[in-house]
Parts: structure tokens; sequence; C-alpha cells
């Protein structure tokens, strides 16, 4: 990539968040041998003549040689995002937030290459505008005043009283893939799916999420035929959130399990079954890796919360909005299978078409090469 460093934009990292959900440093968080921190710095070297860092506890990041400034207004990304613009002596700042596990140096550059004539250049995909991954100008510093004053800490709340250009996920669609782009990390289950994504699972696995009534059980069956038919061995994983019982009263099985055994296996000629008490449930990554090693694949149905791959079901009778989108902007979500045509970030196939479906378990996880 041949591109000049720019020297009337700097590239200003916050670093000053507390991780509070996250429950540690986001910034010093290692992926893929660098912190996430280190990787959008490695991001801004080619691109700014003038690099530096916003936020308070500034040794940590000492190693680095770059400028660290402590917040003017603590306790909030506008504040971080003012003291950039203040410190850095350029007519724009390129700011970036320190948990963008994937900065593309390429979207960075068509974003402040649409600088000139405006204040503000963020980019807005279906999720909503992304505030910490654009270009601001000097201009925007009076507005920002009036709203730390005032209390008011929604960046994008100041953006109808500048010049704002938003870019539209369209304009990108040459570089990169935006719902890859914008990911950024708050929570240990968000890092979890990035860390998948970024080495790749041991067990390729992808769970089917809906709403109930949805006919995700029905879509699955299919599915796992479609897939069956294909040649590949299938594993399933159900989510019940309640209690059940595999064996009944007066089977020896239910007998000895009642007796106080922590772990049954019931084994015949033809099949086997474990009971095995928790008193909670156990780690999805380890049913995967203790149970599932002699299949090609996982597909499960619920674990909306986990960290897979997810396939969303959806059907417009039974509800107008989605789980993964909407309200909740889940990052794992890589495909939906609904009844009415929508527009997403991610592909929609057809709900009663399973073998659209199953094409695209196969080509994405299945097919040589698939991460």
């Amino acid at each position: 990539m041949d591109i000049r460093p720019l020297s009337d934009v700097a590239g200003v990292i916050l670093v000053g968040g507390r991780s509070r959900r996250m429950g540690r440093d986001k910034a010093l968080i290692p992926l893929g041998g660098k912190p996430l921190v280190e990787r959008v710095i490695d991001a801004f070297r080619p691109l700014f003549e003038r690099i530096l860092l916003v936020g308070d506890r500034g040794e940590r990041f000492a190693s680095y040689g770059l400028p660290v400034f402590p917040d003017i207004h603590p306790g909030s990304a506008l504040g971080g995002l003012y003291t950039g613009l203040v410190r850095a002596g350029t007519p724009h700042v390129f700011v970036s937030a320190c948990d963008v596990p994937w900065p593309d140096p390429r979207v960075i550059a068509r974003l402040c290459s649409l600088r000139e004539g405006f204040d503000v250049v963020v980019p807005r995909t279906v999720g909503g505008s992304e505030p910490l991954f654009a270009v601001y100008g000097t201009g925007c510093l009076p507005a920002m005043e009036r709203m730390l004053r005032e209390g008011n800490y929604r960046i994008y709340d100041f953006y109808p009283e500048v010049r704002t250009r938003y870019v539209e996920q369209a304009e990108l669609a040459d570089l990169v893939t935006p719902a890859r782009t914008f990911v950024n990390v708050n929570t240990p289950e968000e890092f979890e799916t990035i860390r998948n994504r970024e080495e790749g699972m041991a067990i390729k696995a992808v769970s089917f999420v809906a709403k109930s009534g949805t006919g995700k059980t029905t879509l699955l069956e299919k599915v796992i035929a479609e897939l069956k038919g294909r040649g590949y061995r299938i594993g399933v994983i159900k989510h019940d959130a309640h209690r059940f019982d595999i064996d009944h009263p007066g089977k020896d099985s239910h007998r000895l399990a009642a007796a106080g055994a922590d772990t049954m296996l019931i084994a015949s000629p033809e099949k086997l079954a474990l009971v095995k008490k928790y008193d909670e449930s156990p780690p999805l990554d380890e049913l995967l890796a203790t149970y599932f090693g002699d299949v090609d694949i996982v597909l499960t149905e619920g674990f909306k919360k986990s960290s897979l791959p997810k396939i969303e079901v959806h059907r417009m009778e039974r509800s107008a909005t989605l789980l993964c989108r909407g309200e909740e902007h889940d990052p794992t979500l890589v495909a939906v299978a609904s009844d009415a045509a929508l527009a997403l970030d991610v592909p929609v196939f057809d709900l009663n078409n399973p073998a659209q479906v199953a094409d695209f378990v196969e080509r994405t996880f299945l097919a040589a090469g698939a991460a």
C-alpha cells in the first residue's frame, strides 16, 4: 500500500476508558501476538506524521514512544476526542478507540481523503454512525465545549451543528467489509468471538438463533439433512434453558442416577447416552472440545449469548425485528434466513429454501481453507 503520511491530519487513539465491562484494560489485551492498541498504532504509522494517545495512566504506553495526553475533560469519549483535537496541532484528526482489532488503513485513508470542506467525516453502516472511527476538524470545538459544559456526552449530537459528511457502507464496499472494520471489543464474550475469528476455531460450529415460534428447529433439521446428504458428519447441541431428563422413573439408569452418581453412561451396540451432573450450564467450548472431535461441524440451536457465529431465523409474522440487529448489534451474526426481503450487512436467505442455507454453511465453514 503506497500511502504518503499526512501532515495536516493527526492520528488520535483514545486509551482512557476504564474497561469496566471487560474487567481488564482493553488496550493491552493481546490478539494475534499484539495488544489491541498496538494494532491501531500499526495502522496509523504509514498514514500520519503525528500520532498521539489520549487518556490517563500514560505510563502503560511508554514503550511506544508516542505522546500521551491526559483528558482535559475526563470521563467520556467526547472529552477524549476534544483533548485530541486541542492537543494535535493539526486542522483535522482521525480518531479511533483503542479496542478496534482490525483497523484497515485503506478505510482510514479513504475517510481522510473526504475531509476537505467538512468538520466531520463519519462512516455509517446499518448499525448506525461510527463516531470513534472518524475524521474531526477543529471547527467542531465550540460545539464540543458547549456539550461538555452541559454534560451531554453523545458525540453524534453535535453533528447537525457542523459540516458533517456521512460515508455510507456502499462507498467503502470496494475496500473491505464494514462489519469487520468497525468491530470493537467491550466484553469478554465479544473478545472471545474476535479471537475465534482471528485464530480460527479447532472445531467448526455455528449457532441457529431465533425468537420463539419462528421455526428454527424445522429449518435446522432440513439443513442437517441437506449436509448429511452431501457426506458431512454433523453434530448438534440443543440449548435448553430448563431442566430436562433423558431417563425416567423405574428405569435402572434413573435409579443409579438418583442414588447419587455424578456421571453415568448408558451403552448399547448402536448408541450411548451420557448423563453428567453440573451445578450450572457447562461452557460451550468445553462441550465442543469434549464431545464433538469426530464431526465436521456442530450446529447448535440457541446459545444466542455465545461467541459462536450465528445464523438468525426470522419470520415476519412472528416479529418485524431481529435478535441480532436493532437494539443489539451482534458482531457474530453471519447470515439471516427470513421469509421477507431484508436490507442487512449480512447475507439474507429464503427461510423456505434450506438448500440455500446449507450452501452458505458449506461454503463458509466447510469448504477447503474456510476459517
